[in-house]
């Protein structure tokens, strides 16, 4: 097929919405297409997906360089800053996907589900029948993995489960080119042969509208808004409203249909229906510090900047034969580590043995400066991120209007808790002997003063961390599941069967329910989640 040929998706206007659907799914993001695909596939029942963005499956969103977009506000990108941090002198900038396929159509691609033991601390903190013997099957429900030659096994299996380096799996189909969950699960194809299912996009799923049930608030539909035109229609659902509208739009949906914080409720004049302290509370991201070293311009991705023929190189490597960079995700490859098997160098110990501990660094290798402050150009760099894991620190996001596509206050609290700082400087000092070895093996890697710890004590490192940060947009936890909405540590919002604690016909499946961050890249449990989701509401478990 002629790689620039597009079809027409089958999405459906807004004035042809129906009255009523069995399932409303508000939010048809990373986890919205995969419950669209599972909830649909019985003809006899009736599916609305709301999407805010475009449907926009073009070639380019489709190969895994050029859709990479973090830098810029677009048909696919939301951009928006942080509230100011003060201690650390700035705000962050923060990124997440619109338009169907949502943050899976943006990212780096990586799929990467987390060691079992973060399922079973899950169960285990009261999130019933979310264990990994339990959780496994969703995992593999959704997974066509296609083996590549096989490695060494010393280099295949470490003896640390813990700790590995290794080429990532990444969301990419046979001929390479990105695979979001819109693909994946919602080709052209399906939705044309479903006429139970109904896709809108460029519309908004604005506050749910919700009566009473046995003296129980209950949802019986959603306020639909067309974004350019601002027109609004109420749909109404015969069976549940499930919303995955991502860590920031899932709480702001429930906190605008008066289900939040009562105080905070009322301070915008939103009638409560259900205090529920838990939504918008306890976020969390993966933190990352960048060190960054100068290497020669034709091994950094500056590259495609300054020499405008490597881009044309490239791009014609990709359509004449199907290769090249453009098909490469800008990380290819990370370390996956506990700091506890580091030594106060940052040296793996060789003769500890096994560390009984989850990862809680990782470092990512990029052929550009991974942070957002702006460098010299004129020569190629290279930089390693450093990342935490298993933050300490919680954030939390805010309503700022009652306009329902207006950006939330986003309160990040990045190293809020002094422990964060402990994993990360292990991180820092291990990526610093990484680039010793580099540079002992011969590599042409030179030091780059400025965007290097001056020191490696803790001092000169923690002085780094607070300055050469950035998120690494992996938003979580913002409507977290547990046994209790209750509980001493400002409890849940979501009960395990992901039902909204206190509100009937409504239930929540996206990142914003992890109890916290896995120590991994979030992409495939939240695939995990819609699946589980979709087979809680048509298998419902004798109670």
């Amino acid at each position: 097929m002629w790689p620039f040929s597009s079809t027409s998706y089958p999405n459906v206007a807004f004035d042809r919405l129906h009255t009523k659907y069995d399932y409303i799914i508000v939010g048809g993001g990373t986890a919205g297409c995969v419950l669209a695909n599972r909830l649909s596939a019985n003809p006899e029942t009736t599916v609305l997906l709301i999407e805010r963005g475009p449907v926009g499956d073009t070639w380019l969103s489709r190969i895994p360089l050029a859709s990479m977009s973090y830098g810029s506000e677009g048909a696919f990108c939301r951009l928006q800053k942080s509230e100011y941090q003060q201690e650390l002198n700035k705000s962050f900038g923060l990124v997440r996907g619109s338009g169907l396929g949502g943050t899976s159509r943006i990212n780096g691609m990586f799929y990467s589900r987390g060691l079992p033991k973060e399922y079973d601390f899950w169960a285990e903190s009261g999130c019933e029948g979310w264990s990994w013997k339990e959780v496994e099957r969703f995992f593999r429900k959704s997974e066509n993995f296609l083996d590549g030659q096989d490695y060494d096994n010393d280099l295949n299996s470490p003896k640390n489960p813990t700790n590995c380096i290794g080429q990532g799996q990444f969301t990419r189909d046979r001929k390479q080119y990105r695979n979001s969950t819109n693909r994946a699960f919602l080709p052209a194809e399906l939705v044309r042969a479903r006429a139970n299912l109904h896709i809108v996009t460029n519309a908004i799923g604005g506050k749910l509208i919700i009566g009473q049930r046995d003296a129980t608030p209950f949802v019986e539909g959603v306020e639909v808004i067309d974004r350019f035109r601002k027109k609004k229609k109420v749909v109404m659902c015969g069976r549940e409203v499930i919303v995955c509208a991502g860590a920031f739009g899932t709480p702001q949906v429930l906190m605008l249909s008066g289900i939040g914080p009562a105080e905070h409720l009322k301070e915008h004049d939103i009638p409560v229906h259900k205090n529920l302290p838990a939504v918008g509370n306890n976020l969390q991201d993966h933190f990352g510090v960048s060190t960054a070293f100068r290497v020669p311009m034709g091994h950094s991705m500056l590259s495609v900047e300054k020499q405008p023929w490597t881009m044309v190189i490239q791009f014609l490597l990709w359509l004449i034969w199907g290769t090249g960079m453009l098909l490469c995700p800008v990380i290819q490859t990370y370390i996956t580590m506990s700091s506890a098997s580091l030594d106060a160098r940052g040296i793996p110990f060789k003769d500890k043995g096994e560390v009984d501990a989850l990862p809680d660094i990782e470092i990512a290798p990029i052929a550009y400066d991974s942070c957002e402050l702006e460098l010299d150009k004129s020569r190629g760099f290279f930089s390693l991120l450093s990342v935490v894991m298993r933050p300490k620190s919680r954030g939390r996001v805010c309503l700022a209007s009652t306009q329902a596509d207006a950006a939330m206050k986003i309160y990040c609290n990045y190293l809020s808790n002094p422990e964060d700082f402990i994993p990360l400087r292990a991180a820092l000092k291990l990526s610093l002997r990484i680039r010793e070895k580099m540079r002992e093996d011969g590599y042409p890697i030179e030091d780059w003063k400025t965007a290097m710890p001056q020191g490696e004590d803790d001092e000169s490192l923690d002085k780094f961390i607070r300055w050469r940060n950035r998120s690494t947009y992996h938003y979580t936890s913002t409507c977290r599941m547990g046994s209790r909405q209750d509980a001493p540590d400002g409890g849940a919002a979501v009960d395990p069967q992901l039902r909204v604690f206190g509100v009937g016909g409504l239930r929540v499946a996206d990142a914003s329910v992890f109890p916290w961050v896995v120590a991994a890249h979030p992409q495939a449990a939240v695939v995990m989640t819609a699946e589980k989701c979709a087979d809680m509401i048509l298998y419902p478990k004798q109670e």
